[in-house]
C-alpha cells in the first residue's frame, strides 16, 4: 500500500536555491567569457562580481534553510550545501584577488575550483529532488 504525503517545504526551497546558485554559476562563466583576454572588461568584470553575490546569499539561503530543517533527515543534502556555501566564498575571495589585486596567477586554481562547485550544486539538487520523489511516494 502507497500513501502519499506532501514533502516539506523545505525541499521546495532548497531545490529552487541550489537551482539559483547552479544558474548563477553558469551565467558566471558566460560572463568570464565576454572579458578574459578582452579590451573595456571593466564592466563584464562589474557584472560578474554582481552575479558572484548573487551566488553567494543562494548558497547561503541554501545551507541555512537545510540546516533548520533537513539536518537530521537529510545530513548529507546539509553538510554538502555548508561545503558548497564554503567553496563559494573561497571562490569568491580568490576571484577578488584576481581583479583587485592582479594576482593572476589564480585563474589557474579558480576555474578548476568553478567546475567543483558546479558539480556539487548539480548533486546536491538531483539528491534533492530523488529525496522528495521519495517523500511524496512512500
Amino acid at each position: 500500500m502507497t500513501t502519499t504525503t506532501v514533502a516539506p517545504p523545505a525541499f521546495k526551497w532548497f531545490t529552487a536555491l541550489t537551482g539559483v546558485t547552479s544558474l548563477g554559476i553558469f551565467v558566471e562563466a558566460l560572463l568570464a567569457g565576454q572579458f578574459v583576454s578582452q579590451d573595456h572588461r571593466d564592466s563584464w568584470i562589474d557584472i560578474h562580481g554582481t552575479v558572484a553575490n548573487v551566488v553567494v546569499l543562494a548558497s547561503l539561503a541554501a545551507a541555512v534553510v537545510a540546516l533548520i530543517t533537513l539536518r537530521r533527515t537529510f545530513p548529507r543534502l546539509t553538510w554538502g550545501s555548508v561545503v558548497l556555501f564554503v567553496l563559494i566564498v573561497i571562490q569568491t575571495i580568490i576571484g577578488h584577488l584576481i581583479t583587485d589585486a592582479s594576482i593572476d596567477g589564480l585563474i589557474g586554481v579558480h576555474v578548476p575550483l568553478v567546475l567543483v562547485i558546479f558539480g556539487l550544486t548539480v548533486s546536491l539538487s538531483i539528491t534533492a529532488t530523488a529525496a522528495r520523489r521519495k517523500l511524496t511516494t512512500t
